[in-house]
């Protein structure tokens, strides 16, 4: 199955509804459309479901989709779903009827959607929608996948910072994994808001930072859009926050619920600038390490998994 829906709520427990503002423990992540799910049982209108877009470990100790429950409403049959050829770029993309954007659409798609659509002469993309029907959208909200993967790697991190940067002043959302909009109430916690910018350059990384940090690759000296994490107090491989180098001693990070997205420095933050962070430092009982990207060659095994698309 696939999600038909801009954004859906993956829960703990079904018949629950989430919650904005607070540290909701029932609001596992947020789907986005498209997502595929493998669906385990349906009950009283809702699905158990994994997530199998969204990596996770640490729910049973072994790698597999993220697991919880949505509405059975929202999903809908995904045998021929479309391979596809854009990833929203805009925090939020309008989408029209037509190609003269005389009819608005009901569809509005979040940062990080990946869409199947055609290039229209580079000015509008043409959406193939999962219903069938067609939709058009600016061309400047989305980038080819295809162009993407063929960026020189500098360029890829400058724009995944660009990325970040759009999202700065969204609140924290535990689970949160899509841009608020004064008609949407959501946002993003710390996992989320790297897994998004990440996408939006065709870079697929899990959705928590526990399993973002044991799939990526230890490095000495930080570049811009390496991650940061940090563990929980004294258990150095329970890993439970991560942040985003921006470069010049600057972070990028979603530091908690009551706050929003913003912009630090390595010395406001961990009390010492990025040159002085040797990997494995420890701050206040917690370890600092910086890892690059993604990398299916990192083997790291966690001591003691937890749920941590939080920060503690």
């Amino acid at each position: 199955m696939a999600v038909n829906a801009p954004v859906a709520d993956l829960r703990a427990e079904p018949r629950t509804v989430a919650r904005s503002g607070i540290h909701d423990p029932l609001e596992e992540t947020q789907l986005l459309y498209g997502e595929r799910v493998r669906v385990l049982k349906t009950e009283a209108g809702w699905a158990q479901v994994e997530a199998i877009q969204q990596p996770e470990y640490s729910h049973a100790n072994a790698w597999g989709g993220y697991p919880g429950w949505v509405p059975a409403a929202v999903l809908v049959p995904a045998e021929d779903l479309p391979v596809p050829t854009v990833v929203v770029t805009d925090t939020w993309a309008t989408t029209w009827e037509d190609a003269y954007g005389n009819r608005p659409s009901r569809w509005r798609f979040p940062m990080g959607t990946y869409l199947r659509a055609v290039d229209m002469g580079n000015q509008l993309w043409k959406i193939e929608l999962l219903d069938g029907l067609r939709a058009w959208m600016p061309k400047s909200s989305a980038r080819s996948l295809s162009e993407a993967r063929l960026l020189p790697p500098l360029e890829k991190r400058r724009l995944i910072l660009r990325s970040a940067v759009l999202l700065i002043g969204n609140p924290y959302y535990w689970g949160g994994r899509s841009p608020v909009t004064p008609d949407y109430t959501s946002g993003v916690d710390c996992s989320g808001l790297v897994n998004l910018a990440y996408r939006t350059v065709g870079i697929d990384i899990p959705r928590d930072a526990h399993e973002q940090w044991m799939r990526a690759t230890p490095v000495a000296v930080p570049q811009p859009a390496d991650m940061i994490f940090l563990s929980e107090q004294d258990h150095p491989r329970r890993v439970v926050h991560v942040m985003l180098y921006e470069g010049d001693n600057v972070i990028i990070e979603g530091p908690g619920t009551g706050s929003t997205v913003h912009r630090t420095t390595a010395q406001e933050r961990l009390g010492r600038p990025m040159d002085e962070l040797a990997p494995g430092t420890v701050i206040d009982g917690q370890t600092v390490r910086v890892r690059a990207k993604a990398s299916a060659r990192t083997k790291v095994m966690p001591e003691s998994p937890t749920k941590t698309n939080g920060s503690p």
